[in-house]
């Protein structure tokens, strides 16, 4: 990739049009185009305290082409379980409405408004393992910053959101069986003519989901916050790139394209990583409500306990470990959980508000 600078999507919107823009079906269609990688994941918060992703992920690299399937689950007195397997081969249908690989399948309905996923990847290969099925019914339009594209180097990395809805599940990990309902975030990740390590030397990503403090019972709406910010390497700039929106009852209020993030508290991650981890990650958000206000989030978030630590090379097919091992150290995925999270809203020409809840936390290395 050279030394070659990144721009972002949001930079390259003209003077007097719109930064955030609606994403549609086509937006979460399968490219698998060119070297790189690409992702369909829905996140989940559960009303009975769980916490989770699924996720299938196709990578190009090096004339190989793998398929895994992702998947966490946390359901609060159990160990949290994460696990990876080969998919083996991607089977795309319906225009990409329709896709599967083995052990988990993801199936939209006509009108994109309705996705049945189901897991089995886990009970596959292991009683112990997880098994499990979801109905997400998206109830807030979808988003995308600008085209979506941020340009690095010679490559592009692009992410679509559906920020909001409402989904139901149903599974077993081990002999433990769930039920639930809840909310849920999917978003559709594709990065081309780019290795993967490429794109991001360090990630940051929430999924907040609550109410507005204070407010009567009856009143309490479900509130959903995301963040997706990345900074690209320094030979591509270190450039800050980020995604971020605030619904309400499920209804898109405002997208943001403007996060800072800052860490404190840093230290020696105890679990054998050699990273050193923030305990306190200060977001500060900027962007416009749907109405075409100005809007500010900061989230001063304290993501302390632990679910699970990726260690990305153990989990990769060997000649692509190979690969990514001659140029990166070490890339971790450090999976937390934060149970009063707490996030000041500020709205042009109203007054401040703060909205709480739990938020799922995720922080990559890549160095």
């Amino acid at each position: 990739m050279g030394h070659k600078k990144t721009i972002t999507a949001a930079s390259l919107v003209h003077d007097g049009q719109p930064i955030a823009t609606q994403a549609v079906p086509k937006d979460f269609s399968w490219l698998r185009d060119s070297t790189g990688s690409e992702t369909q994941t829905m996140y989940f918060h559960l009303d009975d305290g769980s916490v989770g992703f699924v996720q299938i992920a196709w990578a190009y690299l090096a004339l190989t082409t793998t398929i895994e399937t992702n998947a966490m689950f946390y359901v609060p007195g159990h160990p949290c379980v994460f696990e990876t397997h080969n998919g083996h081969h991607l089977k795309v249908k319906r225009d990409s409405y329709e896709y599967e690989c083995k052990g988990l399948s993801m199936s939209w309905d006509k009108d994109h408004t309705r996705l049945s996923v189901k897991y089995t990847a886990g009970k596959e290969r292991d009683p112990k393992g997880v098994a499990a099925s979801f109905e997400f019914v998206r109830k807030s339009e979808g988003y995308k910053i600008g085209d979506a594209k941020n340009h690095i180097g010679d490559g592009t990395a692009a992410h679509y959101f559906y920020p909001a809805g409402e989904v139901t599940a149903k599974g077993e990990i081990g002999t433990t069986k769930f039920e639930s309902s809840g909310v849920a975030l999917f978003i559709h990740a594709h990065s081309g003519n780019i290795m993967p390590y490429n794109v991001g030397a360090e990630w940051n990503m929430n999924f907040f989901t609550g109410h507005r403090e204070g407010a009567p019972k009856e009143d309490k709406d479900r509130v959903t916050f995301h963040i997706l910010q990345y900074r690209t390497p320094d030979s591509a700039g270190a450039a800050n790139c980020s995604n971020a929106a605030l619904t309400e009852d499920n209804k898109l209020k405002a997208v943001f394209w403007d996060t800072t993030v800052e860490h404190f508290d840093v230290i020696k991650d105890e679990n054998g990583s050699g990273y050193e981890i923030p305990r306190r990650v200060l977001f500060t958000s900027t962007g416009k409500t749907v109405d075409g206000k100005n809007i500010k989030a900061v989230f001063d978030a304290r993501p302390s306990i632990r679910l699970h630590d990726i260690d990305v090379l153990s989990e990769m097919p060997y000649i692509i470990r190979r690969i990514v091992q001659a140029l990166i150290t070490k890339p971790f995925i450090f999976e937390r959980f934060e149970e009063n999270a707490k996030i000041s809203i500020q709205v042009e020409g109203e007054e401040p508000y703060n909205i709480v809840g739990v938020a799922f936390h995720e922080h990559t290395l890549m160095k």
